[in-house]
């Protein structure tokens, strides 16, 4: 049995695919992204929507599941219904059944659901109606896992800390109802079983033990020779093969689109060239991994753990051994995969958020911004750079464009239902990132000109990137103007050039910073 599930963080959380597979011993696959609404799997200009074209049309299901944003059944009904049409009559062309995974109120009680604006009763039953429409519009199954957290929530935790998604347990329990539903179809329906013939049965477990040999015994470096191939057959699963058998079903493998290569050398020697990554590309997915400070240290080793397991095993084995995380600084937030989802699902909603922010003081206590009050910010992208991830948005309470350290942001920001302000007129996230993101800092970007000795020329560049203008002043020296937060991250860089980069203006950069270097000298009298 194959399913695919279409959603959301709803569906991906606590790796609930994985638990339903399980449930129904079947093979699930998900199209899944933070924030994603039914449209897009019906849009083949997206990168998901387009998968999910080409799944349906060109793959068997037997199940398709549709979840859809968390609150969209409401805010979106009319769209919510039609998109839920034109997908289930998608589906029931490939043949498949539809199902309709009902999703739950915001928890009783919570922050979310009070910024929602509905109370708990009115939301689950707005929720409920949605859903059960669809169903009888379109004739699918509907899993009521929204049912099943009302009825559950009062007596058993079931929500994660942001009140909107489940924790592990209602995970499982969405899981649970919907592999109910999948089950019980299941029954209604009269099979014929055609029992295989052994000798048939022999040859379709060979051909899927020799792909899963070469898939993880070998790799350019690693063959396996046509007799131990045959020995392992007999070894581990007691299948006879004769050793020229082997070249058939390698050929068999090769018409199904596997690059196997064979060498001869003193007998046929095969190995498997086409993999997703190549162990160079893998140590370096592994190293930005590890380096990474936002990635916790527990999520790092779960990252890692996966993407070893798309080489051979001899060569996981290398990268292991080059893998070291302990001591190494990481943030302790663990809640940053949810803090991210959460802005990625207001950004695709267009609504603002509100969230509280932190520093750290000289005690390494988290000390609150904004006077203890949390920000009101309408946010535009999400940005990697270096170490951590960083948020650009318009702030109301600074009436400016800031900028904001994710792992700063102290828990899950509570999705507002008040639309966000569109970005401002000029505004380019790739500039925004070399000129001003650079400095990572919450204050006004200025202008500051840079006279520079000519040896500081790569500091510059890979600070600001190949496209500012610099200009000769004499032999030794350029100038150039460039775009920077003022702030003491960027004084402690142009310190760091020990007198090769001077600052000429504006004049209250350079008297800030002469008065930052004071400080500094007076300190160590």
């Amino acid at each position: 049995m194959r399913v695919l599930m279409l959603g959301n963080s709803f569906t991906f959380a606590n790796n609930m695919p994985d638990t339903l597979a399980n449930l129904i011993d079947a093979e699930v696959v998900q199209h899944t992204r933070g924030g994603a609404r039914l449209a897009e799997q019906l849009n083949p200009n997206t990168k998901m929507g387009g998968m999910t074209q080409a799944a349906l049309e060109n793959e068997k299901w037997d199940y398709v599941i549709l979840q859809e944003m968390s609150n969209g059944p409401i805010t979106s009904r009319e769209s919510f219904l039609n998109n839920t049409a034109l997908l289930c009559e998608r589906i029931r062309a490939n043949g498949a059944v539809p199902v309709l995974y009902a999703t739950w109120a915001y928890q009783k009680g919570g922050k979310q659901l009070e910024s929602f604006g509905m109370d708990y009763d009115e939301m689950f039953q707005k929720m409920y109606d949605a859903y059960h429409e669809a169903a009888d519009q379109n004739g699918a199954l509907i899993a009521d896992v929204g049912k099943c957290f009302y009825e559950e929530a009062a007596k058993q935790d079931i929500f994660a800390e942001d009140g909107c998604h489940p924790n592990e347990l209602g995970s499982k329990l969405a899981a649970q109802v919907i592999a109910d539903v999948i089950l019980a179809d299941q029954a209604t329906k009269t099979e014929v079983v055609i029992e295989p013939k052994a000798e048939d049965n022999d040859t379709r477990l060979r051909i899927i033990y020799l792909y899963q040999m070469l898939l993880t015994q070998t790799d350019e470096e690693h063959t396996l020779s046509t007799k131990q191939i045959t020995d392992c057959m007999m070894e581990q699963h007691n299948i006879l093969v004769h050793r020229t058998t082997v070249p058939k079903d390698i050929d068999l493998l090769r018409a199904a689109g596997f690059e196997i290569i064979g060498e001869r050398k003193r007998a046929w020697e095969y190995y498997l060239a086409d993999r997703k990554f190549s162990v160079p590309e893998l140590k370096l997915l592994i190293d930005a991994v590890q380096s990474s400070k936002f990635i916790t240290e527990k999520k790092s080793e779960s990252l890692i753990e996966k993407l070893i397991s798309l080489t051979s095993e001899t060569n996981a084995d290398k990268l292991k051994r080059s893998v070291h995380i302990t001591g190494r600084v990481k943030s302790e937030n663990e809640k940053g995969y949810y803090i991210v989802d959460a802005i990625n699902d207001a950004i695709n909603a267009g609504v603002k958020i509100s969230f509280y922010y932190f520093e750290i003081n000289g005690k390494k206590k988290e000390v609150l911004r904004n006077d203890g009050k949390p920000y009101t910010v309408s946010p535009f992208d999400l940005i990697w750079d270096g170490d951590y991830y960083y948020l650009t948005g318009y702030c109301d309470e600074r009436e400016s464009v800031r900028t904001y350290r994710v792992d700063r942001i102290k828990k899950q920001p509570e999705l507002l239902t008040e639309k966000a302000v569109k970005k401002p007129k000029g505004y380019d996230v790739s500039k925004y990132t070399t000129e001003v993101f650079r400095m990572f800092s919450t204050d006004e970007a200025v202008d500051v000109t840079l006279l520079c000795d000519n040896c500081c020329m790569k500091s510059v560049v890979d600070k600001f990137g190949m496209k500012i203008k610099t200009r000769s002043v004499g032999e030794e020296q350029f100038r150039t103007t460039v775009k920077v937060c003022a702030s003491p991250t960027f004084y402690r860089w142009v310190f760091g050039s020990a007198g090769k980069i001077k600052i000429e203006g504006p004049t209250e950069v350079r008297n800030e910073y002469r008065e930052m270097l004071k400080k500094a000298l007076d300190s160590i009298e």
